[in-house]
């Protein structure tokens, strides 16, 4: 038998917080991948501060700029050694994925956040920051009440986007396996690369869905804990 005072299971998931930690999980995988690439290289010296993570040999450009930052095997460090680089980018990279499963909730936890995915931005964790800054924003909402939202979005909106956060979230996690497999094994097969553009068009809206759902799906969450708690009493 069920004890009076337990809550449904629905209600101990923080659709805001999972949304927060999956994006900053994703980067830091990425910088994971972009460190291994780099200790491959070994101990060579850059030519710059922009540089491709997988070295010569597998380039798909002549040259690195700062328009070349989008690109998939591109990667900015301030350290003057690949192999260096490499290492510090995974171990940087674990702390930002360690940081976003269990303390980006925490008091100070968004901004640590940010410190660290701008530490891995900057010894060759890949860019990641565009996805690492949407991480600290969704992060800041994690058990707030949600004003503006409750206001301007109807009931019957937030049921809807409440029911799709679920659904947002396989697909997310769907596109991150296959975004970060091509990136691996696009390094021997580049013509995997012309497929990895559409997968990341797509990775936007899931993205969306994972944000706005899981703020509606806790406004819910909000509401029927308000509800018990007032029963209660």
């Amino acid at each position: 038998m069920k004890p009076k005072n337990s809550k449904p299971k629905w209600q101990h998931i923080n659709a805001t917080r999972i949304s927060a930690s999956a994006f900053g999980v994703f980067c830091g995988l990425t910088g994971i991948i972009a460190g291994y690439f780099e200790i491959l290289q070994g101990n060579l010296v850059p030519n710059g501060f922009i540089i491709s993570t997988i070295g010569p040999n597998y380039s798909m450009w002549d040259t690195y700029g700062l328009g070349d930052l989008w690109e998939t095997y591109s990667a900015i460090t301030i350290i003057p050694n690949f192999f260096l680089t490499g290492i510090v980018a995974i171990l940087v990279s674990f702390l930002v994925i360690i940081w976003s499963i269990g303390f980006i909730h925490k008091k100070y936890g968004v901004m640590i956040f940010l410190f660290l995915s701008g530490i891995q931005f900057l010894v060759g964790g890949s860019f990641v920051l565009d996805l690492a800054l949407i991480a600290g924003v969704v992060a800041t909402r994690i058990n707030k009440p949600l004003t503006w939202l409750r206001a301007h979005l109807s009931v019957n909106v937030r049921n809807v986007l409440a029911k799709l956060w679920p659904w947002s979230f396989v697909a997310y996690m769907f596109l991150v396996i296959i975004l970060l497999g091509i990136t691996v094994f696009g390094v021997n097969d580049a013509s995997l690369l012309n497929i990895l553009g559409v997968f990341a068009a797509a990775m936007f809206i899931p993205i969306l869905l994972m944000i706005f759902g899981g703020f509606a799906y806790d406004i819910q969450r909000q509401t029927h804990l308000n509800k018990d708690n007032t029963m209660r009493k």
